[in-house]
């Protein structure tokens, strides 16, 4: 069985890098916006059978950011790697 696809930030093989629309500097990592929802909301049992269809939302992990310099919050989507 073919391991499911990963996120590298989450994962720690890269570091998020994105700059803050707003005023251009760099915005921090607040980790996946899911786990704003709950402390169990990636696990639910819902986001499995999406998996095992092949939906697009299995394909990117969205992380949440923060711009500390301007107050900016915002979403990045990263492409998750088999």
């Amino acid at each position: 069985m073919a391991m499911p696809p990963i996120c590298p930030v989450c994962n720690g093989l890269v570091p998020l890098v994105f700059d803050c629309p707003r005023c251009g500097r760099s915005a921090e990592d607040a980790g996946r916006a899911s786990d704003a929802l709950g402390p169990y909301a990636p696990y639910e049992p819902g986001h499995e059978e999406s998996r095992m269809r092949g939906s697009i939302e299995d394909m990117i992990c969205i992380h949440a950011v923060h711009c500390a310099s301007c107050g900016t919050d915002g979403e990045v989507t990263i492409v998750l790697r088999p």
